[in-house]
């Protein structure tokens, strides 16, 4: 892999750009609104040309695993054999008591002789969680060990106790090939690190990026945690059934991007990476010291997409494995409204991430251009999606010619098209995760298409006002363990030499 001058993340140009922005957006926005007022056909073709290539672009990542037989194929990873290269697995905690004991009992508990767990705390800020991190590291202190959270910086998110953890690993001398990161309410199958460690050697890649997925797309009140006060269960029941159509739309997003879309994006080496479930190779962290002075960007609010972007410019392999037993298991948002601060964090990192400009040394010019749609593909799929049905409205009721009216109900169709393969999908989830999908599941899968495109587009509108206005605070998901439950009875996969 190719290795260039240290320098500090975030070139100088990135502060422009932020205050050109908005401007610039404004001036799309009237450009397009004149347009539509005095050159109503030409804004239609523009409009529904660009929703095409969105709507098929989107339905071809998403169909990518089954294009051929051999990405089905269960043998396509291999079988693991005894694995040989020491690691740690570092998880971030923030207000974490009400998954941390649970998670880190399973973390210890891997199939895999050589690899610590550091949960990542602060002391100061959160002593719940500490507490209970440093009991779970008496129960087992050769396997747990507490990392605190610097205690001389007011600021709290992810890259910073990451940065800190490597440092404290390498002050104690302590013996490691590769790192993997779980957030404080994963479910690491018994088996993963044996796949991840096998993967490492076979491959020689320099990430290997594993499934992860949401679990609690249902209806089912009993899926939801108790909330606290009176009519409890009445209020849970209500809340259920009253977000049932955006976690379904939700755990939908993560089934198709981790088996498929990420595959595709890996084969063409351009691709963000997932910010849990990752392993990195320690060669490979070094090459990002080298490059910036430390490991990862403490300004960047999706670290873990900078970070793919960044390996496919040094040439380094990213391999994705998704094996439906293997995924690690995690919970929705609490709430529609955590959902879009959350999607709202992503998308703002994600415009950190173009502006920085570290895509222009793709050595491509088409994978630059696949970097652009990469990055920009959650404002596309958004604005494609409101605008799908405003066009074809506008075709009809403007008389517009019978072929544009006709260009105009193709994105429309191949929405209607995923919508139908959504459908599909959740039954093939159900059936693969052993959940029970009722009939009201799929009705608010498809009742909530629509709106959920609306929730994006609102998030992509607030990520592009925060980052003009230079607000980067780091904005917390919050984890209940509503996946926990189902889950209980997870155990080791039988291997093949052991049946044998």
């Amino acid at each position: 892999p190719a290795r260039t001058r240290a320098r500090r993340p975030g070139p100088a140009g990135a502060g422009r750009s932020r205050g050109a922005l908005l401007p610039g957006a404004l001036a799309v926005l009237v450009a397009t609104v004149l347009l539509a007022v005095f050159f109503l056909n030409a804004f239609l073709l523009l409009a529904s040309l660009f929703m095409v290539v969105v709507a098929t672009t989107t339905l071809t990542f998403q169909l990518y695993k089954w294009w051929r037989p051999e990405h089905n194929d269960p043998d396509r990873y291999g079988t693991p054999d005894q694995p040989r290269l020491p690691g740690a697995i570092l998880v971030p905690m923030r207000h974490e008591e009400a998954v941390a004991e649970r998670t880190l009992d399973r973390l210890r508990r891997l199939d895999h002789p050589r690899y610590w767990v550091v949960p990542i705390v602060d002391h100061e800020d959160d002593m719940g969680t500490a507490r209970i991190a440093h009991s779970v590291a008496r129960k087992d202190p050769g396997r747990v060990l507490v990392c605190p959270y610097p205690e001389d910086t007011p600021v709290h998110n992810k890259p910073i106790g990451l940065n800190r953890a490597i440092r404290m690993l390498q002050d104690l001398d302590v013996p490691f090939e590769w790192v993997g990161i779980a957030d404080a309410e994963d479910l690491f199958h018994p088996d993963l690190l044996r796949m991840v460690d096998h993967r490492f050697r076979r491959t020689g890649a320099g990430i290997v990026q594993c499934g992860v997925q949401l679990m609690n797309f249902s209806s089912d009140p009993r899926s939801l945690p108790l909330p606290p006060g009176r009519f409890g269960r009445l209020r849970r029941w209500s809340s259920a059934h009253a977000s049932a159509w955006w976690r379904a739309a939700n755990v939908l997003e993560y089934y198709k991007w981790f088996q498929s879309r990420l595959k595709l994006q890996a084969a063409v080496k351009v691709m963000p990476l997932g910010g849990n479930t990752v392993f990195f190779r320690r060669e490979f962290l070094e090459a990002l010291r080298d490059r910036y002075g430390t490991y990862w960007d403490e300004d960047c609010l999706t670290e873990d997409c900078k970070i793919g972007i960044v390996a496919s410019v040094l040439g380094y392999e990213v391999d994705v494995v998704y094996v439906d037993e293997l995924v690690t298991r995690e919970e929705t948002p609490e709430s529609l409204r955590a959902l879009v601060r959350q999607r709202v964090r992503w998308m703002q990192g994600f415009i950190q991430v173009f502006f920085e400009r570290e895509w222009l040394e793709l050595p491509t010019r088409g994978k630059r251009v696949l970097a652009v749609y990469v990055l920009g593909f959650q404002f596309f799929q958004a604005v494609s999606g409101l605008l799908a049905p405003v066009a074809l409205g506008l075709a009809i009721t403007h008389k517009a010619p019978v072929a544009l009216t006709l260009v105009a109900t193709v994105p429309l169709a191949i929405s209607l098209l995923t919508v139908v393969l959504d459908v599909q999908l959740l039954h093939q989830f159900g059936r693969t995760f052993g959940a029970r999908v009722r009939l009201r599941d799929h009705a608010g899968l498809v009742l909530g298409a629509y709106p959920f495109q609306v929730v994006l587009s609102a998030a992509a509108v607030w990520a592009m006002v925060r980052y003009a206005m230079g607000r980067n605070n780091w904005v917390k998901t919050v984890h209940h363990g509503a996946h926990l439950d189902p889950v209980e009875d997870l155990v080791p996969r039988p291997r093949r030499a052991e049946a044998a």
